[in-house]
């Protein structure tokens, strides 16, 4: 393969590391890699608000934090060329969701919809694009680390 992603995989495997080698193992010298796992933050805040089945098998088991993950992605072999951290709203969305008995799918509580209908709001601001990267780099939701296989 030259390009490989696993976004919000890791956290559920049980050897987060034999994971990442076997995605090194399949991508060809040069291989594009993007990888991406909860934010540390956001799972702390997470471990607070949701059932304790949020945090067992099959669901997220392991939480990383940016140095960890980073360490994980360069001793399996990868370069990092970028990391970025997004995902404010769904730091905030997971938070108000446990409180709503809701199910995965819509209709959506009340609750959530207006939290979706700030956030829009928010967006549509004149600061709207700094707020928003100010809240991501605070309380992202994932990191991300785009990586390549050396050649």
């Amino acid at each position: 393969a030259d390009k490989v992603i696993g976004m919000e995989v890791m956290e559920h495997v049980d050897d987060p590391a034999a994971f990442l080698r076997e995605l090194v193992r399949v991508g060809k010298p040069g291989a594009l890699y993007l990888l991406s796992v909860p934010d540390a933050a956001s799972e702390r805040v997470q471990q607070h608000l949701a059932p304790p089945g949020h945090f067992e098998k099959p669901n997220h088991i392991n939480i990383f934090s940016r140095e960890d993950f980073e360490r994980l992605v360069t001793e399996a072999g990868l370069v990092i060329e970028h990391r970025a951290y997004y995902g404010f709203y769904w730091s905030i969305f997971w938070a108000l969701f446990w409180t709503c008995d809701q199910d995965l799918s819509p209709p959506w509580h009340p609750l959530l919809e207006s939290w979706a209908r700030t956030w829009d709001m928010v967006l549509k601001m004149r600061d709207g694009p700094r707020i928003k990267k100010a809240l991501d780099d605070a309380l992202p939701k994932s990191q991300a680390i785009i990586a390549r296989k050396p050649s």
